[in-house]
């Protein structure tokens, strides 16, 4: 029986996640770092991809608040939004 798989998708093929997913397989990431069981060469890996992904998630942020700017208008800016959290 032989398994017959799609074509393989290029990085630029592949669609964009969004922000949400960006940052939950940033935080797997980190999940997996700080669990200790990998090796120092597969840490090095994981490591690098945590980085590409936290850079991702960050122009994520940057084009969404440059978004909001946009249609807030030049004179506004936009108010931080207020956590029922304390620090």
């Amino acid at each position: 029986m032989t398994v017959e798989s799609g074509p393989v998708q290029t990085a630029e093929a592949q669609p964009t996640p969004d922000f949400a997913a960006t940052l939950a397989s940033l935080e797997e990431t980190v999940h997996r770092l700080e669990s200790g069981q990998l090796g120092l060469e597969d840490s090095v890996v994981l490591f690098q991809r945590g980085m590409e992904l936290a850079r991702r998630a960050q122009a994520q942020l940057q084009d969404a608040q440059q978004k909001v700017s946009i249609l807030l208008g030049s004179e506004e800016t936009p108010v931080p939004m207020i956590s029922d959290e304390e620090p």
